[in-house]
């Protein structure tokens, strides 16, 4: 049994099983309907609990380190499990108001994620190089698996939009299957004998250079990009006047564009560098500035032929930030103990990108109260921030 999950065939499974890919697209509308919470309520909740995972951050990636990274990933995913199995059941054992349960839940679930976060990145690479596998091949592997998994969630959340009108809690105990057969894939992977003593992991943290720091900050931006400008998509439809029922097309859209380029770029995928990602990146954004001629555009169809195209562009940002980011940061940190405590940097890193993005999207969206031109403001921002992190890392000469 322990032959037939290779490292291969384990990535295969991480990779093309997203996360929360059926409950992430009626979250909002989950949280309302089935546990009968406010979007306030709703907004509350993820604000402490994003606090709250970056405070525990790298804290749980330093006992990642310290002790076992394979007993951190299955404690952590197996306890998020029954966190959401609760959550499951919760309306059922509780009348009333669901907000102090719920939000306790979310909070240990929070801590849970944070605690498997990194580990699995760190195991699968090293199990690759076990089983004689060069980097390479983990790149390639990685990226192409990702496309397949870009495919599913596509489709994912096109049919979760429907499950969820017959049955509210469906998406979620889709989810739940997905997690418990990723939780298994990880019971089969191989462990670690970790010997090294508290000083030995302080001296290593206390090492970072400012390379591998540069690395991480850009990794975490084009991050904090695909994610932060992906919650304008249904907003900047909607001012245009495109139909609602379009979104869930344009979901199947844009990750339909990830599987596609990732089909094109797959044998050249291991010769990007971080400069490659930047560059690409600054152009991407520019070319997001299109979108200021929408109203010359004739037609819902034809605008939302338009907005399809200019939005499925932005998945190239996503692919590096999604795809590609483990391959990055893992041959940055290949020789360092640590490794767990870098991707929880990393996240770290990532998530107060995306914490003052959204609440720059707020101040832009209250100044001048029309998402298109909020899109257009935060992705000019973005080129700015992106042209002067190339400057100063060329200057560097970290990229």
């Amino acid at each position: 049994m322990t032959q037939f999950f290779n490292g291969q065939k384990i990535l295969f499974i991480n990779r093309i099983l997203f996360d929360d890919a059926f409950i992430t697209v009626v979250e909002v509308i989950f949280f309302s309907v089935y546990l009968k919470l406010s979007f306030s309520d709703f907004s509350s909740i993820m604000g402490l609990c994003l606090l709250i995972s970056l405070l525990v951050q790298i804290p749980t990636g330093y006992l990642s380190d310290k002790f076992d990274r394979k007993l951190m990933l299955v404690l952590g995913n197996g306890a998020e499990i029954v966190c959401l199995i609760t959550l499951l059941f919760l309306p059922s054992l509780i009348k009333g108001s669901l907000f102090i349960p719920v939000l306790i839940i979310e909070i240990i679930r929070t801590g849970m994620l944070a605690l498997a976060s990194g580990n699995f990145e760190v195991l699968i690479f090293n199990m690759f190089k076990r089983e004689g596998k060069t980097e390479k091949d983990f790149m390639e592997k990685s990226a192409s698996y990702f496309s397949i998994g870009a495919i599913i969630a596509a489709i994912s959340g096109f049919v979760s939009t429907v499950l969820f009108s017959y049955l509210v809690i469906l998406p979620l105990i889709l989810d739940l299957s997905i997690k418990i057969i990723k939780l298994l894939s990880a019971i089969f992977m191989c462990s670690e004998v970790i010997h090294k003593e508290m000083a030995k992991i302080k001296m290593k943290v206390k090492s970072l250079n400012h390379k591998l720091l540069f690395l991480l900050f850009s990794l975490a931006l084009l991050f904090c990009i695909s994610r932060g400008t992906f919650s304008l998509y249904q907003p900047v439809m909607t001012s245009l006047g495109i139909p609602l029922y379009y979104y869930g097309l344009l979901i199947m859209i844009v990750n339909l564009s990830i599987f596609v380029l990732l089909r094109v770029l797959k044998k050249k995928v291991s010769l990007f560098k971080l400069s490659t990602l930047l560059l690409v990146s600054f152009a991407v954004l520019t070319f997001q500035g299109v979108l200021v001629i929408e109203h010359f555009i004739p037609g819902n169809l034809f605008r939302f032929l338009i907005v399809a195209i200019i939005f499925s562009s932005m998945q190239i940002i996503r692919l590096f930030s999604e795809g590609l980011s483990s391959y990055f940061i893992n041959t940055a940190i290949k020789d360092r103990d640590d490794k767990t405590t870098i991707f929880s940097l990393y996240s770290t890193m990532a998530q107060l990108l995306l914490s003052a993005s959204f609440f720059l999207m707020g101040v832009v969206q209250g100044g001048v109260d029309n998402y298109l031109m909020t899109y257009l403001y935060i992705s000019a921002i973005f080129v700015l921030i992106i042209m002067a992190l190339g400057i100063f890392g060329k200057g560097k000469k970290y990229v």
